[in-house]
């Protein structure tokens, strides 16, 4: 059998891939990443962690879940500098205890006005 696409209105629409997908009790949310700031050329960290996590949110919600149900994230950076920005914004979405995380430094996103991606896994009760 095989797995839900959920839609999420509220996330830019998505190309070859699902922004969410559940299995069972399980939620897979694609990589998150901050396009229309950096469209709009601001590559502000702070600005782009804020945007990923809100669309973070709002993609465990549309799977019916929320900010609880996720168990693992994982980040990517463009440049180490950018990970206070993720310190600062982590606290601001989820309590502790936090979600288990990955942290890695890439050369480059798919775009280059993207500078941090953030992917999600969540369990439902």
């Amino acid at each position: 059998m095989g797995f839900e696409k959920i839609d999420v209105p509220e996330l830019p629409l998505p190309g070859q891939f699902s922004h969410v997908v559940r299995k069972g009790k399980m939620v897979f949310i694609s990589g998150q990443t901050a396009d229309n700031e950096g469209a709009a050329g601001n590559l502000d960290p702070y600005a782009h962690a804020e945007r990923v996590f809100d669309y973070l949110e709002k993609a465990i919600k549309a799977a019916g879940g929320d900010l609880t149900d996720i168990v693992k994230i994982n980040i990517f950076l463009t440049d180490l500098d950018q990970f206070p920005a993720i310190l600062d914004w982590r606290p601001r979405f989820f309590n502790k205890p936090y979600p288990a995380a990955t942290t890695v430094v890439v050369n480059s996103m798919v775009r280059p006005e993207l500078i941090l991606e953030i992917e999600a896994i969540g369990i439902l009760d």
